[in-house]
């Protein structure tokens, strides 16, 4: 897949869980993210050009807020190097004000150079 990715990614340094909030089942666990995507690691393929609406684990040191809700649009589903998982590619969309400082500071505190 060609890169176009506008932003470099930064991994996370803290484990999180994303669940599709219509269902309340677990998609996959966060593995790195910038404000306009994020790459998931899940048990099950999710179909490309979808849009799910998911709920982000926060770090507890994070402070009051113990979640974030956005919505995003699957781009791509690959295989995993592990045979039980799939690599996910998400973008993020239509992301209020709010949830962009939230993304913005986590990534600041929490989040690595790749």
């Amino acid at each position: 897949m060609d890169e176009r990715r506008k932003q470099n990614r930064r991994i996370l340094t803290f484990f999180s869980r994303v669940i599709d909030r219509r269902s309340e089942r677990l998609v996959g666990y966060l593995v790195d993210m910038t404000t306009d995507g994020a790459l998931i690691v899940g048990n099950l393929p999710l179909k490309v050009n979808n849009n799910f609406q998911l709920r982000i684990d926060l770090p507890e040191t994070y402070g009051d807020q113990p979640l974030l809700d956005i919505e995003a649009r699957v781009i791509w589903c690959a295989p995993d190097e592990d045979p039980d998982l799939f690599r996910i590619g998400l973008q993020l969309i239509n992301i209020e004000n709010a949830d962009q400082a939230v993304l913005e500071r986590l990534l600041k505190e929490y989040g690595l150079n790749r």
